[in-house]
């Protein structure tokens, strides 16, 4: 009996300091709660989009007005190709327009044409009235010319309508013409789609350009992709999408640590060996000046107009540590699968 009653003494220590080991191994917060990290190191840290801004028309590159890590906003204008050609094109097709647009503009020769018909109409309304008065005052040779010169005016002012009306097609004809060419010059400009860095400059003033081929790489730095291997009996690739992350670099004993906040984005379906698996997590990117304060978004440099001298806090290529927090399901089903599989080990 009292080998029994030490037995069971033993078995209930021992699940104590299980339970307790337990507990103990799982990360604390400053509350005592337990947060549950993961910890990863196998982290790489690269740019969430990066373009090729394409040349829009074959050409001469005329200007190019980045270098490479400059950061760009979006629309602005990276380079330009040679543009004399249409220059000249647009300045005619301009004439061509301004002339048909002072056609229609101008009414005099519609006035003076239906003024020529009214005095036309106005004789032959008198002479016609002569004649019925005085039978035989004025000759059927007078009524007959004076008959056509009312037709001639009814005819001219016909024909100076449809002058008119070909003008106001020739002057649409003529802004379509503008649109057209001011549409080719701006595809002689190389424009930011994004705001972020410039990586390569691909051509330069005075080298030619093909349709298609990139002129300049944009990377957008304000947002990162962190691409992480885990070791999925630490978590589980089924329920990691949308977990909270944070990522780590630096050091809190020289004061240069630093840390940003994202989310799990997705993971790859392939298992890789180790029993390991790829996620991927965003994370938003914050500016920095070189003193190392974060500056508010509309910083300016007093009497310039100009942004405060400013750099990005995490870039591509840095060695960092990715902290995953588990959720609260998997956090509780993780700590009664560990204390069933304990006690089925005393058994």
């Amino acid at each position: 009996m009292r080998t029994r009653m030490q037995s069971m003494s033993c078995w209930i220590v021992l699940l104590g300091m299980s339970t307790a080991t337990i507990d103990a191994a799982e990360p604390l917060d400053h509350e005592g709660v337990q947060t549950n990290v993961v910890e990863v190191r196998d982290v790489v840290v690269d740019f969430s989009q990066q373009v090729d801004v394409p040349a829009l028309q074959s050409g001469a590159v005329a200007e190019s007005n980045v270098q490479p890590n400059q950061f760009v906003h979006r629309n602005d204008v990276l380079g330009r190709l040679d543009s004399q050609a249409l220059v000249i094109r647009r300045r005619a097709a301009s004439l061509r327009y301004e002339s048909a647009k002072l056609i229609t503009s101008d009414d005099l020769e519609l006035r003076f044409a239906e003024t020529s018909l009214a005095e036309a109409e106005a004789e032959l309304d008198a002479s016609n009235a002569t004649d019925q008065k005085f039978n035989g005052a004025v000759s059927s040779n007078q009524l007959r010319r004076m008959r056509l010169a009312v037709e001639r005016a009814r005819l001219e002012v016909a024909r100076t309508k449809k002058e008119i009306r070909r003008a106001e097609i020739e002057t649409q004809l003529a802004a379509a013409d503008l649109a057209l060419i001011d549409e080719e010059l701006a595809q002689l400009n190389c424009v930011s789609p994004i705001d972020g860095v410039v990586l390569t400059v691909h051509r330069e003033p005075g080298e030619w350009i093909a349709k298609g081929q990139p002129w300049v790489t944009v990377a957008s730095a304000g947002e990162l992709t962190l691409h992480a291997l885990v070791d999925a009996d630490e978590l589980s690739p089924a329920t990691c999408v949308g977990l909270d992350v944070s990522v780590h670099w630096g050091s809190e004993a020289d004061g240069t640590a630093k840390m940003l906040a994202g989310k799990i984005t997705s993971v790859d379906p392939t298992r890789l060996p180790g029993n390991r698996f790829r996620l991927h997590a965003e994370v938003q990117n914050r500016r920095q000046t070189h003193d190392g304060s974060v500056p508010p978004r509309t910083a300016i440099v007093p009497g310039s107009g100009h942004s405060v001298d400013q750099h990005w806090q995490l870039l591509p290529g840095a060695q960092v540590t990715l902290r995953i927090y588990r959720s609260r399901d998997e956090m509780a089903w993780r700590l009664g699968r560990d204390r069933s599989s304990f006690r089925g080990n005393l058994r």
